[in-house]
């Protein structure tokens, strides 16, 4: 994977995203959603057979758009980790 910062403001974040996709662009965007600073975010996959990803963040500019994405990233690793925790809990108990 490799992370292209395209456009870097106190209110808009562009990102290009190569050797992702939906898989890792989609959770993300969601939980962007939680913040109450958020007024955009977006991705668009160009082509299906091609892995990569543009990514937009906009904030209200109360809070940089690209801290809004660090919050995002790190509550998505957080709660894949608590997948796997649970996950592994399931296995055990079949």
């Amino acid at each position: 994977m490799n992370i292209h910062i395209v456009k870097n403001t106190a209110k808009e974040l562009e990102l290009d995203i190569e050797g992702e996709g939906h898989t890792l662009c989609n959770p993300l965007r969601e939980i962007l959603f939680e913040d109450t600073h958020l007024t955009f975010a977006g991705y668009s996959v160009p082509h299906p057979l091609e892995r990569s990803a543009k990514f937009i963040v906009r904030t209200d500019g109360k809070v940089k758009a690209i801290t809004v994405f660090k919050t995002a990233a790190q509550k998505l690793i957080e709660r894949t980790e608590e997948f796997r925790t649970e996950f592994k809990k399931a296995l055990k108990a079949v």
